[in-house]
């Protein structure tokens, strides 16, 4: 099988092989988000294992979309050094490894985030507290968070992926036919997120 074990290139970025860690929950980060010695060392022995690839778990780009707690953050700049460290390891263990962005949306935790979970419309029956429904100006500001936060990872060397809050407004179950954001239809909704995603790309470039 000498395409799965062989080196292979996506984008910008060569693989050893094609052995992809998919993203993990760990729960090994700090209150606050950073990461610990411990995460940094279960991803190198990811790396060191031959893992040619590894997402680490989601990562919130903002404090009120954590989904729970000791999960990995990215919302400050005073957590890139740690993450740098482990990326840095990681990479000198042979291995590289992308970050999966976030914002959990509907499924945040209202006690960590400091208030109800956000969602493209007000349902109920998927998560514990009711959601409270995003205007358009809450809308455009998920855009920086997203954007910045991927521009930001260069530095460390990350890259980055995921949110969901932003696949919340391709699904029919969380964004409904009717919203009361401005009456759109289901097509028009799908159609904010492309647009959600398109802005986070010109903003922090094509990785």
């Amino acid at each position: 099988m000498p395409k799965l074990f062989g080196p292979t290139v996506i984008n910008t970025m060569t693989l050893s092989n094609r052995f992809v860690r998919s993203a993990t929950w760990e729960g090994m980060a700090t209150a606050d988000g950073a990461c610990t010695p411990k995460l940094t060392a279960l991803l190198v022995n990811l790396a060191k294992g031959g893992v040619g690839l590894i997402v680490t778990g989601h990562a919130y780009v903002r404090q009120d979309g954590q989904a729970g707690p000791w999960q990995l953050g990215v919302y400050k700049d005073e957590l890139v050094p740690g993450l740098q460290a482990m990326t840095d390891a990681v990479h000198a263990g042979g291995g590289k490894v992308v970050m999966q962005l976030n914002h959990a949306g509907i499924f945040a935790d209202p006690e960590l985030a400091g208030q109800a979970p956000l969602a493209p419309s007000r349902v109920g029956g998927f998560a514990g507290a009711p959601p409270k429904e995003m205007t358009i100006k809450d809308i455009d500001g998920m855009v920086r968070p997203f954007a910045s936060q991927r521009e930001g990872l260069r530095r460390p060397g990350l890259t980055a992926s995921k949110s969901t809050l932003l696949t919340a407004f391709f699904s029919v179950s969380f964004s409904h036919q009717f919203s009361t954001i401005v009456r759109m239809n289901t097509a028009e909704l799908s159609r904010i997120g492309q647009e959600l995603l398109c802005k986070c790309s010109r903003r922090s470039g094509r990785q």
